[in-house]
């Protein structure tokens, strides 16, 4: 949790407490962008069956707590984001915001994840929200896929959402996302019909992933370019997969390392966010040395390491990485003896990997106690094993810290020194 400055959390939270201001008093901006991206998450249930409509439901009548575990169940931060629907609907600046067209999607056959939601502001205005990735190995497929497929399912699905509900919308249509959902955003901007681009206000992304050369060589791209608003943390990693001519804008982060993809980690002074000069030293080092050893292949390449860096996460038997990561006694020895069979040039790029993506999810899980049992191992894949148990430690510690606490409240400071 970002630091108090006279008891205001400097985070999205403190933010929806102390800000009272209307939208007609004071245009969307990015910090409004990031709350309306976060509510695209929820899981709605089947009884809210008026957000599945044109005219929606109030977010007011979301908030129910017979629904609240199974609208966050599964999620990253599921605390977190009961408490972040619990500010929207207190909010002044938020009330009234009703939640319509909501659609879900999970097609493994397909390798598709995708969910969208148009909160129509009062006055008319409307963000249209697409959901980021969830944490399964499904969605996380899908977003690798793009470093070889253009026009996956989840962006076609949401060019034809955005065609669908632009013409209900009688005022001005904001776009944006979080995670996956920012590269949905930006993807719809460059590649929706010149009638709906020209009703678009701004579009967001929030550490969204890029796109590949291939991807924005299109004229679209560089005509509408100037609508995305792009921010990432300074130790950005998944918004900086297959960076390539995005502009975008560096946040503070109250956290490290990876974790900075948490959106509640985002440090806020007054109406926006701290910014500073540019990523990080160790994480600029890695998005370069991974992007262009992505670049400098052809297209098939992209696709069999892609695979075979998901046929290693699916050797664990799990299908989420919450599952995964709450059973890494037996989840991560089979990950690593999959990892022993592979070619022992993209070894080391698979290992990196699947390092980062563990990392992104153990921490939030509660661990048991557990020893890892011996593998016999290549002498390049010791260092995982090795990173593995220092991950399950460093979680241990973080749930006894946080034992009462809100989950999204990792440990730092705004002023943390970076670990990637």
């Amino acid at each position: 949790m970002a630091r108090e400055t006279d008891g205001r959390e400097r985070n999205v939270f403190g933010y929806l407490t102390h800000e009272f201001e209307t939208f007609d008093q004071r245009p969307l901006g990015d910090v409004d962008s990031l709350v309306l991206a976060c509510l695209s998450y929820f899981q709605l249930p089947a009884e809210a069956e008026a957000a599945r409509t044109e005219e929606g439901m109030d977010l007011r009548d979301l908030f129910r707590a017979e629904w609240l575990e199974g609208m966050t169940g599964g999620l990253w931060g599921p605390a977190g984001l009961s408490r972040l629907l619990a500010c929207v609907v207190a909010s002044p600046r938020m009330r009234g915001i009703r939640l319509s067209c909501y659609v879900e999607d999970l097609d493994a056959a397909r390798e598709k994840q995708f969910s969208a939601c148009t909160l129509r502001l009062p006055g008319g205005d409307a963000y249209v929200s697409f959901r980021g990735t969830d944490n399964s190995l499904v969605g996380w497929k899908e977003d690798f896929n793009m470093a070889f497929e253009r026009d996956v399912p989840s962006q076609v699905s949401a060019r034809a959402y955005l065609e669908r509900v632009a013409p209900t919308v009688r005022g001005r249509i904001y776009v944006g996302g979080h995670s996956k959902g920012g590269n949905l955003a930006a993807y719809v901007a460059s590649t929706c019909s010149p009638e709906v681009a020209g009703r678009l206000e701004r579009v967001f992304s929030h550490d969204g992933p890029g796109f590949t050369a291939e991807s924005l060589a299109a004229s679209s791209w560089r005509e509408r370019a100037r609508l995305v608003s792009k921010t990432v943390p300074r130790s950005s990693l998944i918004g900086m997969l297959f960076e390539q001519q995005e502009e975008y804008s560096v946040v503070d982060s109250s956290t490290v390392g990876i974790l900075q993809h948490d959106p509640f980690s985002w440090v806020v002074e007054g109406c926006d966010f701290v910014r500073v000069k540019g990523i990080a030293r160790g994480a600029a080092a890695l998005d370069e040395t991974l992007n262009q050893w992505i670049s400098s292949m052809t297209v098939e390449e992209r696709e069999g390491f892609v695979n075979t860096l998901f046929s290693v996460l699916y050797a664990s038997g799990e299908d989420t990485f919450a599952s995964m990561a709450g059973n890494l006694q037996t989840t991560l020895p089979a990950m690593l003896d999959s990892l022993a069979a592979t070619d022992p040039e993209e070894r080391r790029y698979l290992t990196r990997a699947v390092s980062l993506l563990l990392r992104a999810f153990v921490p939030e899980v509660s661990l048991p106690e557990v020893t890892l049992p011996e593998v016999a191992l290549p002498e390049s894949l010791a260092a995982l094993q090795s990173e593995g148990t220092a991950l399950l430690a460093r979680a241990r510690a973080r749930a006894e810290v946080a034992v009462g606490a809100d989950a999204t409240q990792v440990a730092g400071t705004s002023g943390a020194t970076d670990d990637a």
